[in-house]
């Protein structure tokens, strides 16, 4: 034999260990996708119950307050781009009185099933964020 090298000499795995990397970088690309998406969703769940205290504490009544708050935080989930499975708003209104706080808590369903098209069951996540504001001394309250 010369000294050539035949090409399955030299133990040729190249396939092989591409067919076993390329899908758990792919699985680690979702995993960062899927941190990344929750991190932004939960910055616009803190984002939407913050409007929705305002919002609240500027109200006269305590129904006025939960209206305002549920459209408030409905609004501003659907302006992010936020894509909610489904979202609820509680309202603690007990101190609506000027100079009172009042407080409001969103929280989100988020689905994360279709992170990279990678059909990884990642699930459904739960995002919530509380959130209270002072009712202005002048307005507000009953």
């Amino acid at each position: 034999m010369t000294g050539r090298r035949l090409r399955g000499d030299r133990g040729d795995s190249g396939p092989l260990e591409a067919v076993i990397l390329i899908p758990v970088l792919l699985a680690l690309v979702a995993l960062v996708v899927a941190f990344g998406r929750t991190t932004t969703a939960k910055n616009d769940v803190t984002f939407a119950a913050r409007s929705a205290a305002r919002a609240a504490a500027q109200a006269q009544t305590a129904g006025a307050a939960l209206s305002r708050a549920e459209q408030v935080a409905s609004a501003t989930l659907a302006d992010s781009g936020l894509a909610c499975v489904s979202h609820d708003v509680s309202v603690d209104a007990s101190d609506l009185r000027p100079g009172g706080r009042v407080t409001v808590t969103v929280s989100c369903e988020v689905r994360l099933d279709d992170v990279g098209q990678l059909q990884i069951a990642l699930g459904d996540r739960r995002l919530s964020a509380t959130a209270t504001e002072v009712v202005d001394r002048v307005r507000g309250g009953e």
